[in-house]
């Protein structure tokens, strides 16, 4: 990727969770590094940055602090919003046998998975990986592309914001864990 020129920015990123996959770690590093690459400075708390970025949310954010950047927050959701939304997305697709899925960044708003799309990128599945693999080798480079789109965009204070069309929205509660 040539290095690109925007105008300074700063970013807040939420830290994944103590013990979650270095999977999950290594994503969070890799949204850092791009942000970086594209001249996004860090920001030590919400509240300081341009655009807060949740790429492995596992809580509800408080309105005071996903609202606290100037921009808003973006949060990574891995399914062709506003179709599975919930905490099993990629389990649920693949259980469906749905072959096409999406990595989706949108704007955190009160509901669960509900506020506008800010980019999403077409995931195409192979129903024989499983969850966790198609995560690592589909969802992850996919959100990345959408992601540097993402920030391309509110760098040069262009955001996009698209709403969800609610109406065609489902939701499904997690899946009980499998036994290791």
């Amino acid at each position: 990727m040539s290095e690109m020129r925007i105008p300074q920015q700063s970013l807040y990123v939420y830290p994944v969770m103590e013990g979650a996959s270095p999977t999950a770690h290594t994503f969070e590093q890799a949204c850092r590094d791009l942000a970086s690459r594209l001249r996004f400075d860090h920001a030590g708390s919400p509240a300081e940055a341009t655009v807060a970025l949740a790429p492995l949310l596992t809580r509800k954010l408080a309105p005071g602090e996903w609202s606290a950047p100037l921009m808003g927050t973006l949060i990574f959701h891995p399914s062709a919003l506003p179709l599975h939304r919930g905490p099993d997305a990629i389990r649920r697709t693949l259980a469906a046998r749905e072959r096409v899925s999406a990595a989706s960044w949108f704007w955190c708003d009160a509901g669960l998975d509900t506020g506008p799309l800010c980019e999403q990128e077409l995931v195409v599945l192979d129903l024989e990986e499983r969850a966790r693999d198609a995560y690592a080798r589909r969802f992850i480079p996919a959100a990345l592309r959408a992601l540097t789109r993402a920030l391309i965009g509110i760098a040069q204070g262009t955001p996009r914001r698209v709403e969800q069309e609610h109406r065609l929205a489902t939701y499904e509660p997690a899946l009980p864990k499998r036994a290791a």
